[in-house]
């Protein structure tokens, strides 16, 4: 694996969010990947996900080794997520080496079909040699463990990356992780050139889904755990627990919250002031660029600074806007970051109303505010939403950076 690791050239996406950054771009030609979950988390669905997005994009041909689901079901799974899969068996592009249905009394379906999973090592590198330069899921060791035992498993699992090197095929592994011996999962884990472990961590009282890299063979591993969900349709999304939208009265923070999360939802009345005032919680969803994240906004006006602190806590990320007409609610702005204990999470201030002629630049507001730290200022006009993209993709990249 030396010159693997010195490898520096294609990469193969994953097209799973944030996994290919963290990989330098993806996974070399001929290597293998296994993704370890424990019991109740969702895992399946990369696998699904690295196939489907492969064929779209980049015209892979691939097969997937059932022994879980009946092809029928793993169809029914991949439109759930929005995914054709059928359209890809029709032309070829895509089959099955079908080792379930054969075992549960049904047709079975696939180009390959295996009665005995003690058998399969022949069928599969066959499948793998009709894949060259393409992609195969195995799906789920934790079954051939039970089944066939743990030597024939990992003699099974080495001859098929084998196979897979002299065609430079990508194999993807699934596991569920039962309560196996330590000894076996370290033995898994050593067989395969790069693993994704899946879990679940407790926040508070929810549990959330986390992915991390533990072993590469071609890129050191930063550690770094990434919160994730799964949408139907959609498949992996990276997840933000909450972003928080704030800054001073009038700066447009509701207009900037609906924009960037159309359907988000606020409480307002109407007050004798020019414009209607938010005395509640703006409240979002955003889904972008395989970003999955909940926005709360908040009101401006002093007396609602109470909430500020317990929702800064909470965040991981927050978009400050201001109205760059009006420096002198800068000192306010200024204020806000503090009692929401921004200081140590990403940030971005949003430059609103950019669009009007009085409106500061940039440069004139960083030097206007004097802040501790160099934070990034984006121009933005809300109301005819310009800027966005430009003030989320930077928040983003703050929040993981690979």
């Amino acid at each position: 694996m030396d010159d693997m690791a010195k490898e520096t050239g294609d990469r193969r996406k994953t097209h799973i969010p944030m996994l290919d950054e963290m990989l330098g771009g993806g996974m070399p030609a001929g290597t293998s990947m296994l993704f370890t979950s424990t019991p109740g988390v969702a895992s399946e669905v990369f696998g699904y996900q690295i196939v489907a997005e492969r064929m779209a994009n980049d015209g892979d041909v691939c097969f997937m080794y059932t022994n879980t689901r009946t092809p029928i079901e793993i169809e029914h799974v991949f439109h759930r997520y929005g995914w054709d899969l059928r359209s890809p068996i029709d032309s070829g592009q895509a089959f099955f080496v079908d080792s379930i249905s054969p075992m549960m009394g049904m047709p079975a379906i696939g180009k390959y079909v295996i009665d005995d999973f003690a058998k399969s090592e022949e069928a599969v590198k066959n499948a793998i040699s009709d894949i060259a330069g393409g992609t195969a899921v195995i799906e789920d060791i934790s079954t051939l463990l039970d089944t066939i035992g743990v030597d024939q498993t990992f003699e099974l699992i080495d001859a098929l990356n084998r196979a897979a090197r002299s065609n430079d095929v990508n194999m993807i592994y699934m596991f569920t992780k039962w309560n196996y011996e330590n000894v076996a999962l370290e033995r898994l884990s050593a067989i395969v050139d790069c693993e994704v472990k899946l879990f679940s961590v407790e926040e508070k009282v929810i549990y959330r889904q986390v992915f991390a890299v533990t072993k590469s063979n071609w890129i050191e591993t930063s550690g770094t755990k990434i919160f994730f969900e799964v949408l139907e349709p959609g498949g992996v999304r990276v997840f933000i627990p909450k972003l928080l939208v704030t800054g001073p009265y009038n700066a447009g923070k509701t207009t900037f919250t609906h924009a960037i999360a159309p359907d988000a939802v606020s409480v307002e009345r109407q007050t004798f002031e020019l414009f209607p005032t938010t005395v509640g919680l703006d409240i979002g969803h955003i889904d972008r660029k395989g970003f999955s994240a909940d926005v709360f906004g908040t009101p401006g006006q002093e007396r609602f600074d109470l909430l500020l602190e317990p929702l800064g806590r909470e965040s991981i990320g927050a978009f400050i806007v201001i109205d760059s007409t009006k420096p002198e609610t800068f000192v306010r702005a200024k204020e806000m970051l503090r009692m929401c204990r921004t200081e140590a999470i990403p940030k971005v201030i949003v430059a609103n109303k950019q669009d009007l002629p009085d409106a500061l630049a940039p440069a004139e507001i960083k030097t206007k505010m004097a802040l501790w730290e160099d934070i990034p200022i984006v121009p933005v006009s809300a109301a005819s939403k310009e800027g966005l993209n430009e003030a989320l993709d930077m928040l983003f990249s703050l929040i993981y950076r690979i």
